[in-house]
C-alpha cells in the first residue's frame, strides 16, 4: 500500500505519467510514452487517472501507469 501511495504522490507532484499497458490494451502502441495528467480520483487501490492522449481525455487506472 505504501508503494502505491508513493506512486500516486509522484503522479500528483509531477503532473505527468508514463504508460505501462498490457499487450491487449487498445492503446498499447503508445506504451512507454509520457502524457500530462488531466485529473485524478481519490487515492485508492485502483485510482482513476485521466490523461490527455491525442486531444482526448482517457481514463486509466494507476495499474496502467508508472
Amino acid at each position: 500500500m505504501r508503494k502505491l501511495l508513493a506512486k500516486i504522490d509522484h503522479i500528483r507532484a509531477t503532473g505527468w505519467v508514463t504508460l505501462d499497458l498490457k499487450e491487449n490494451h487498445p492503446l498499447y502502441k503508445l506504451n512507454g510514452k509520457r502524457f500530462q495528467v488531466e485529473s485524478m480520483a481519490t487515492p485508492d487501490i485502483k485510482c482513476r487517472v485521466s490523461v490527455m492522449i491525442e486531444g482526448e481525455k482517457v481514463d486509466l487506472t494507476s495499474d496502467d501507469l508508472y
